[in-house]
């Protein structure tokens, strides 16, 4: 097959393996962008009066970048070196709730040492703003409340939070869930790559492509832009050279047919 110019037309994946074990880690699927750029050094030769006479070419480096639509779980793990794990595991949550007969009830159990179970309550004026701040004791009081966890009935003194108030309550409660914990000491990790694409010629023949990049070490540096836009997640990797079995290739590019049939 004689390969002459070809345009890219699409990104597909990008899918990531273990380096050692060659087990699979994740796929990013909803790639809005990707970039592999690659560099080298030269040193200038000089001779007599400056002239140049050759150069020194050294360095060569490779990064791929992009931007997932999506926030990778498995990419996560390999920028901050984690792992997750459903466990059971707190978070704060706060209830916005209606005072009625001097009582309220949290949508679910707080938890805490007995008697601080609830980490504030609020009382919200008229207007919105921010009103009288409660806390919790053993018996009801002017100013102070009491919460059972069995019902998970808060008791306000009498006259304290007038009937139909609405008052803000924070509290931690216990669930099971995804946790991944962004150690201090665990730093990001290395990977093997695959990144697939289809291409057409000039003639429309439409070809596939992938580029292998035997050892890419993630850098650990990465934001999440949240708010009015959509949160996308960024990554940079940089191509290094001496994988094993891969002898000095930074990466390779394999361009087929996109019906290309299997090798005798």
């Amino acid at each position: 097959m004689n390969i002459n110019d070809i345009t890219i037309t699409s990104l597909e994946t990008i899918t990531a393996f273990d380096c050692v074990t060659g087990s699979y880690k994740f796929t990013l699927d909803e790639l809005q962008s990707a970039t592999i750029a690659q560099t080298q050094d030269s040193q200038e030769v000089t001779g007599k009066q400056g002239r140049k006479l050759t150069s020194l070419k050294r360095n060569k480096a490779v990064t791929i970048s992009g931007n997932n639509g999506l926030v990778s779980g498995g990419l996560l793990e390999l920028q901050t070196g984690g792992t997750f794990e459903n466990k059971a595991t707190e978070v704060l949550w706060a209830d916005y709730l209606t005072v009625a007969d001097n009582k309220a009830t949290t949508n679910f159990t707080a938890v805490g040492t007995t008697g601080n179970e609830i980490t504030s309550v609020t009382v919200r004026n008229d207007n919105g703003t921010k009103g009288a701040v409660l806390t919790q004791g053993a018996e009801v009081a002017t100013g102070v409340f009491t919460y059972d966890p069995a019902t998970k009935a808060l008791t306000f003194a009498e006259n304290d939070v007038p009937a139909g108030s609405e008052i803000v309550v924070h509290y931690k409660r216990k669930i099971t869930a995804d946790v991944l914990e962004n150690m201090s000491d665990s730093y990001s990790g290395k990977c093997m790559l695959y990144i697939d694409a289809f291409a057409e010629d000039k003639c429309s023949n439409v070809y596939r492509i992938q580029f292998f990049i035997p050892k890419a070490d993630f850098s650990g540096e990465f934001s999440f832009e949240m708010g009015d836009s959509q949160t996308v997640h960024a990554f940079e990797a940089e191509s290094l050279a001496g994988a094993c079995g891969a002898g000095g290739a930074l990466w390779t590019y394999t361009i087929f047919g996109a019906n290309t049939e299997d090798a005798a």
